[in-house]
């Protein structure tokens, strides 16, 4: 095989490595962006039966923020609830009028801790019996997407770690065998080179999911850091393809 023909697969298998190490990349960090988007807007509402006195509504606030998985209790009084309506949909709030007094409901929004939302239903259990609830609602299918996509998270952080230590044993192995000074030369310069294929695959991968760019609540750009490694990975490719080759 020629040095260019040598030198084109060198920048292919970069480019494809580069292309490959950025997907995973950005989809780790999509998913990671949309699981903390729908955990930061997720949350418990407990309804109560009858109105509570401001003292006793303290103390069930007390003991509904005691428990290990609520990050945060916020009391939603009948009139906040009326007046929320009546920002948020004027027409509905004039049905509630018509009634006759605010038959909305005191409520209790809970947000529960990250770590708590893998056992949810036994919080929900507990809560019930703090009180004389009308109705406790939440979005199962919602807690269901974060619990999926944290999943995925984790998954393709594994992955990457994986390649990042195969890779890394690449290198290791080069290193270990024996090494002919007059290789040092072509050895950087396919580094070089194996870098900038590297490069191309990002870009092209950029490219080609920045429509996606436009949703703030997906994007979310690689750590510098990652990005770093990956380069560094192409690079580490071409540098110890050009020492088994100088070795053979």
């Amino acid at each position: 095989m020629g040095a260019k023909a040598r030198l084109t697969s060198l920048l292919a298998l970069a480019a494809a490595a580069g292309l490959a190490g950025e997907t995973l990349l950005l989809a780790e960090r999509h998913c990671s962006r949309l699981e903390a988007s729908l955990r930061d807007d997720f949350r418990v509402v407990l309804f109560l039966r009858a109105s509570l006195e401001e003292s006793r509504a303290k103390v069930l606030e007390e003991k509904l923020r005691a428990a290990p998985e609520v990050a945060d209790v916020r009391f939603i009084s009948a009139d906040e609830a009326l007046a929320a309506l009546k920002r948020d949909d004027p027409e509905l709030a004039e049905s509630v009028a018509l009634v006759g007094d605010n038959p909305l409901p005191a409520a209790f929004e809970v947000r529960p801790t990250p770590e708590s939302l893998t056992h949810l239903g036994a919080w929900i259990d507990g809560a019930r019996r703090l009180a004389d609830w009308s109705d406790l609602r939440y979005k199962p299918g919602q807690v269901q997407a974060i619990l999926r996509l944290r999943f995925y998270a984790h998954l393709l952080r594994m992955a990457l770690s994986t390649l990042l230590c195969l890779f890394a044993g690449l290198a290791l192995a080069a290193l270990s065998g024996p090494r002919r000074s007059a290789s040092d030369g072509p050895a950087a310069s396919s580094a070089l080179w194996a870098a900038a294929g590297g490069v191309a695959g990002v870009l092209f991968t950029i490219a080609v999911s920045w429509p996606l760019h436009r949703d703030e609540l997906l994007w979310a750009w690689p750590r510098p850091l990652a990005q770093i490694s990956l380069l560094a990975v192409c690079a580490t490719l071409g540098w110890s393809l050009s020492l088994w080759r100088a070795e053979s």
